[in-house]
């Protein structure tokens, strides 16, 4: 016979998508924080992400500095602001946590635990914890905001980002029927861990154009200041009930700030063909959490487009494996290297079609992180810009909006 306490049957708060969910929400928006190497915006994330040669003056700071340049030709002010939310769950880790809290609650309406519906609750919990082990999920949070200013001679841009990510895995995998049935809070089998980690970054980008061999290259350079923040929160899977526990028992820690700068290229070699490099953390830096190693390591994304006044059409590459900015070795296969293609259809500057597809060709991810993403999107011209986009795949989902305006 188990050797566990019976208790009688419980209501259920929600459904456990909704509670996983909300915890994961919590804990990256009641921070701020900082995931993905190269930012989206809703014209580069419309496009399938990309933006290293088709970035303009509201966008360059982030996409490539270097692009400050490329403006169009009677805009010599910008102001963006925008924000954006991405849910991915590839192996569908929220289902089989879902399962296992009906399993359980099916176990603990049984008549005793050696009740044949007893018993089939447990091995179906055996069965899904047995399977669960190397699964992830993660959702991340990007807010922006720049002023970008074209003067004579260069031009320049102020910027703030606050990306967050936050990521869920379950490790100390254990298919024992006391450690699958266990309300004991010193039972550590079975843990749904709960990572964020926070980032404010706030930059300065100067570029300038110059002439060479009858071509225009573009060089720019953003110095920047990242502050870091990070979130930890351990629950047993078939205890996990509501908010209030993030609160309680999540920890917070200040990691201190991270200071860095970022290099952009771009050359014109016609009117309408241009390419363009982004080099992101020149100065790497690494942090300690809690025995885990935080890294920020340099990246670097190339791009090509194509762009005349009614069609923009462009293409992206990570060149570098892009880490999660995650310390937990859970969450290592969540790396990303991205080869992104997009288009760009403009209506004579009032409204913008946008089109685009991304793939995560990095080494060692699940098969649903190799689904290709589509992408899509539109701006409009109404006196401002309001820029809205949408990204999906089997098991993702994001979306993108952003106003602005230029002048």
């Amino acid at each position: 016979m188990l050797k566990t306490t019976y208790q009688e049957p419980r209501e259920k708060l929600m459904k456990i998508q909704k509670k996983i969910l909300s915890i994961v929400a919590l804990s990256l928006c009641s921070q701020a924080a900082v995931a993905i190497p190269f930012t989206f915006e809703a014209r580069s994330l419309g496009m399938g992400g990309v933006s290293v040669a088709t970035a303009d003056l509201a966008t360059a700071a982030w996409a490539n500095p270097a692009m400050l340049t490329n403006q169009r030709p009677d805009d010599d002010f910008s102001l963006l602001v925008g924000i954006g939310a991405f849910v991915r769950d590839d192996e569908d880790l929220l289902s089989d946590i879902d399962a296992f809290q009906a399993a359980d609650d099916r176990f603990k309406a049984a008549v005793s635990p050696t009740d044949p519906e007893a018993i089939a609750a447990i091995q179906d919990m055996a069965n899904i914890v047995t399977g669960i082990d190397g699964k992830n999920m993660a959702a991340d949070v990007t807010g922006v905001a720049a002023v970008g200013m074209s003067f004579e001679t260069f031009a320049m841009a102020l910027s703030v980002r606050a990306d967050a990510i936050g990521a869920g895995a379950v490790d100390n995998i254990s298919t024992n029927p006391v450690d699958l049935v266990s309300t004991d809070p010193t039972n550590t089998t079975n843990i749904l861990n709960l990572e964020g980690v926070i980032a404010t970054e706030f930059g300065v980008s100067i570029a300038k154009a110059y002439k060479i061999y009858n071509r225009k290259v573009s060089i720019g350079i953003k110095p920047k200041i990242v502050d870091l923040q990070a979130f930890n929160y351990r629950e047993r899977i078939n205890t996990v009930d509501g908010l209030s526990s993030v609160f309680d028992d999540g920890k917070k820690s200040d990691l201190g700030t991270f200071t860095s700068f970022d290099l952009g290229l771009a050359v014109d070699f016609t009117r309408s063909l241009r390419m363009g490099l982004n080099i992101r953390n020149i100065l790497s830096d690494k942090f300690d959490l809690g025995g885990a190693t935080l890294n920020f390591d340099t990246n670097a994304r190339l791009g090509a487009a194509y762009h005349n006044r009614f069609l923009t059409v462009a293409a992206d590459l990570d060149l570098t494996e892009n880490k999660p900015l995650l310390a937990n070795p859970l969450f290592d296969n969540l790396k990303t290297q991205y080869i992104a293609v997009g288009a760009e259809f403009n209506a004579f500057d009032f409204a913008q079609l946008r089109i685009g597809a991304r793939k995560n060709i990095a080494s060692g991810i699940s098969d649903g992180a190799k689904d290709t993403a589509l992408t899509a999107g539109v701006g409009f011209w109404l006196g401002f810009n309001l820029d809205i986009a949408a990204t999906f795949t089997d098991n993702s989902v994001g979306g993108f909006v952003q106003t602005g305006f230029r002048f």
